[in-house]
């Protein structure tokens, strides 16, 4: 009876037995001890079935296809070679495992490797954007230090404006003498308009400097 490939579960099975020393879903690998018995059973007159089955095999798992396969197989090692070529198999299958499995290691050192050139990576791009981050919030500030800075010669150049307005007026106008040399009434109703129609730029401190009057007598006058 033909087998196809093997269950999970049979494979488990098969691994319980210690005549086996590896399994996949499509092959069985057998040890030398139990090739040694099978030769020397098979040699003795025994049917491969009763010999696999003596070993605690499930032929019904196996197969009969799988057996004769075997049988065949070991006979032609065994008559080129003696029992010593069944080690030889054994020997070739080991080396093939330990192939494969050096192969694995360094495929997932490679992997392994490969991560960690990415997290470092990440890491050295966090560290760019941490740095690009602090300049950012320098660059703010500074941006912010600039900002008050332009408003404050704003305001001082309006207030300029607003003085050099008001002194081309008194020129004009000129002031009321009085037994100290000035009358300063004008420059005073000068001040207080100016102050009126800006506000915000008018300073009557700088405006009274400019004309040469004291801010005092300023608002001395206008709580008359």
């Amino acid at each position: 009876m033909a087998r196809g490939m093997l269950s999970s579960a049979e494979m488990d099975v098969l691994k319980k037995n210690p005549y086996v020393e590896d399994v996949n879903r499509q092959r069985i690998l057998y040890t030398y001890e139990f090739k040694c018995f099978f030769m020397e059973q098979y040699l003795a007159g025994k049917r491969p079935v009763d010999i696999f089955r003596q070993a605690g095999f499930d032929v019904s798992m196996l197969g009969e296809k799988r057996i004769e396969r075997a049988t065949a197989r070991w006979r032609a090692m065994y008559a080129a070679n003696g029992m010593e070529a069944l080690r030889w198999q054994v020997k070739a299958n080991a080396k093939k495992k330990a192939a494969a499995r050096t192969k694995k290691k360094a495929e997932d050192g490679d992997r392994e490797y490969g991560l960690q050139d990415v997290a470092d990576k990440l890491e050295e791009l966090l560290a760019d954007v941490k740095a690009y981050e602090n300049r950012v919030r320098q660059l703010e500030k500074v941006t912010m230090e600039l900002t008050d800075r332009m408003k404050v010669l704003e305001k001082r150049s309006n207030e300029l404006v607003i003085e050099k307005e008001v002194l081309c007026k008194a020129r004009r106008a000129g002031g009321e003498q009085n037994e100290n040399g000035r009358n300063n009434t004008e420059l005073y109703q000068l001040i207080r308009e100016a102050a009126e129609a800006c506000p915000e730029y008018a300073n009557v401190t700088k405006l009274c400097e400019a004309l040469d009057v004291s801010a005092r007598g300023y608002y001395s006058y206008w709580k008359r």
